[in-house]
């Protein structure tokens, strides 16, 4: 959880081209999380990951603090639902979760500003977003790699 806040409050400082957007690199911890732990792990992670983040960068209870906790929300529960699938791996599960994050961003977004004008940004944030979705996937099977090398896993849950 330390690993995401910390790249929660540098993503603040990397250019995005999306206003008040970031890439979204923490998210590879959640993705972890909800794929060797579970749901509730996984809510946690998110939720203390955008709190500490949010109190650090000075966005905590502003619009952009309750888009992306609504968004890890939703992320997080589609990633478990499609992992329960079998289907998909950590790249197809990043991007379903990356998806349902901009979407309920958006969303969020459009009911505080009381307009739908900020869906123009979905498909541009979408675009973005497979490229960190990827590297998100990549990051998280590394990490389940070393700490099944280094039988951590045995001691997390």
């Amino acid at each position: 959880m330390s690993i995401s806040s910390v790249m929660f409050v540098i993503e603040k400082y990397i250019p995005y081209p999306v206003p008040a957007g970031k890439w979204g690199f923490s998210n590879f911890v959640i993705l972890y999380t909800v794929l060797n732990i579970g749901f509730k792990g996984g809510v946690l992670v998110g939720t203390l990951k955008t709190l500490i983040g949010s109190i650090f960068t000075g966005t905590i209870f502003t619009p952009p603090f309750f888009m992306g906790f609504f968004g890890i929300i939703a992320a997080v529960t589609f990633q478990w639902l499609f992992s329960k699938l079998n289907f998909f791996g950590y790249i197809g599960i990043s991007v379903i979760g990356m998806i349902a994050n901009n979407f309920t961003q958006v969303l969020v977004g459009s009911i505080i500003i009381r307009s739908n004008s900020i869906f123009s940004f979905l498909p541009l944030m979408i675009g973005l977003g497979i490229i960190s979705a990827i590297i998100n996937a990549i990051l998280a099977q590394k990490m389940e790699e070393i700490f099944n090398e280094s039988n951590f896993g045995n001691n997390i849950s």
